[in-house]
């Protein structure tokens, strides 16, 4: 049933209207001036990103799928192939444990006799956190010229000075007065390693203090030479 007011509103002929947001909203595009100008606007942020080399998420699936314009051809899948010494009896357990952390955690290495008897199994094994964390970073070469940009870009800007916050020197003066030069005691030291820092990032949090202090006698020198002058 319907009410007085749109009885009446039937009644006029006049038809309620609102006016509706305009959906081609201008993007105003506030990032990077060098990414600006290779920014195309009439292909999506995933085009856009897949032309210039870059990604749009870090794990390499990104969000919402994949426009799909030709099928993809069936790649076929290759083991990675393992660098294995010809004589696995000259290997030290040094070296043993080193081809371990070269093999996946499903993979491993086995060692027979001339008679087919099996003399030993390596296998590998899944990295710690620490391990993890201590690994080096291996620089990977850029991909297209677009990067190569962002790099030297990245490369001009003059890096911050180095600074240690008050806590955390409190935090390393308390550990160099307990143990030393020990980094490994450091390491062991609950009461005082609360947050389980490995020995590598005890170390440079040391060498970024010793920067720091370094960085605070070049100022104050250069100061005592201005008032000099």
């Amino acid at each position: 049933m319907a009410t007085p007011r749109k009885r009446r509103t039937q009644k006029s002929g006049k038809k309620n209207t609102r006016r509706t947001a305009n959906k081609t909203k201008k993007i105003t595009f506030k990032g990077n001036e060098y990414v600006k100008a290779n920014w195309n606007k009439n292909q999506t942020l995933i085009q856009n990103y897949r032309r210039l080399g870059l990604m749009t998420n870090l794990n390499g699936k990104p969000a919402g799928g994949v426009e799909k314009l030709y099928p993809e051809p069936k790649v076929e899948s290759m083991e990675t192939e393992t660098q294995v010494p010809e004589d696995l009896r000259e290997l030290t357990e040094a070296d043993i444990e080193q081809l371990k952390k070269t093999l996946r955690p499903d993979e491993g290495l086995i060692q027979r006799d001339d008679d087919g008897n099996i003399i030993q199994i390596i296998t590998g094994e899944k990295p710690s956190h620490n391990d993890i964390l201590d690994a080096p970073i291996v620089p990977v070469e850029a991909k297209t010229d677009f990067v190569r940009g962002l790099e030297a870009q990245a490369a001009a800007v003059k890096p911050a000075d180095p600074h240690t916050s008050s806590s955390e020197v409190e935090w390393l003066e308390k550990l160099k007065a307990k143990h030393g030069d020990d980094y490994q005691g450091m390491f062991w030291d609950k009461d005082l390693n609360r947050n389980q820092l490995t020995v590598a990032q005890i170390k440079r949090r040391f060498n970024k203090y010793q920067k720091t202090l370094l960085f605070k006698q070049q100022q104050q020198q250069q100061q005592q030479q201005q008032q000099q002058q």
